[in-house]
C-alpha cells in the first residue's frame, strides 16, 4: 500500500468510527480491524496524525479520560458502559458493553 493510501485508509477509519457511532468494544474492534489487525493488544490503531481515534470516539459519544498525554486513554460509552483502555495504539477491552 502506498503511503497515500495508508492515510486515506486512516481517514476512512476514523470517519466510519463517527458514521457508525459503535457503543461496544467488539463494535469498535470490527470497524478497526479492518484498518490492521491487533499487534499486542486485542485492537489496534495507531497514532501520528492530526486526528486520532480520542478525537472520533468524542465525536461518536464516547467519554475519553486523558491518562498520560494522548497514548493512554480510557474511554467509556455512556449508554452501554463499555469502556476500552487505548495504550500506545493497542486496545484493550475493560468492558465491552451491553450491546446496544
Amino acid at each position: 500500500m502506498s503511503l497515500d493510501g495508508y492515510w486515506k485508509l486512516y481517514d476512512h477509519t476514523l470517519a466510519t468510527v463517527r458514521a457508525e457511532k459503535p457503543s461496544t468494544f467488539a463494535g469498535l474492534k470490527t470497524i478497526l480491524d479492518r484498518f490492521e489487525p491487533p499487534s499486542s493488544g486485542e485492537a489496534f490503531f495507531p497514532g501520528g496524525a492530526d486526528d486520532t481515534l480520542a478525537m472520533a470516539l468524542m465525536s461518536a459519544g464516547w467519554s475519553v479520560d486523558f491518562e498520560e498525554g494522548d497514548y493512554l486513554w480510557t474511554a467509556a460509552h455512556p449508554v452501554s458502559g463499555a469502556v476500552v483502555q487505548h495504550v500506545e495504539g493497542d486496545l484493550y477491552c475493560l468492558i465491552d458493553g451491553d450491546h446496544a
